[in-house]
């Protein structure tokens, strides 16, 4: 059944240590919650990004990689927002109707709106 669904919250940028690649850090992430790649994933960041897409989230423009803290609220009107904290929080606010979007979609249009 689809309905509205509203989400606030912040994306805080996980630093990617010089040594590590992107995928690297997922799949370390991927490791402390004791889950294992499976083969139909195209990449750690794929598989982390799509199973706690609630929790992390990766901007394919800038290719970083976010940690998600946020709060479901109750419904109402159609919200993108999106303000850039600092250089590595960006705090958002998301109400839309599940029937027509997901939450990754509306994310990725939020960040898309960001002066980057």
């Amino acid at each position: 059944m689809s309905y509205t669904e509203h989400y606030k919250g912040t994306a805080t940028k996980i630093n990617i240590p010089r040594d590590k690649s992107l995928n690297e850090v997922a799949e370390e992430i991927l490791k402390e919650r004791n889950i294992k790649k499976m083969g139909y994933y195209n990449s750690s960041i794929e598989q982390l990004c799509e199973d706690y897409s609630f929790e992390y989230f990766f901007d394919s423009r800038t290719g970083s990689l976010y940690k998600l803290d946020n709060q479901e609220f109750e419904m109402n009107d159609y919200i993108i927002r999106v303000e850039e904290k600092s250089e590595t929080i960006v705090e958002y606010e998301l109400r839309y109707y599940n029937g027509g979007a997901g939450f990754e979609e509306c994310l990725a249009e939020a960040f898309n709106k960001l002066e980057i």
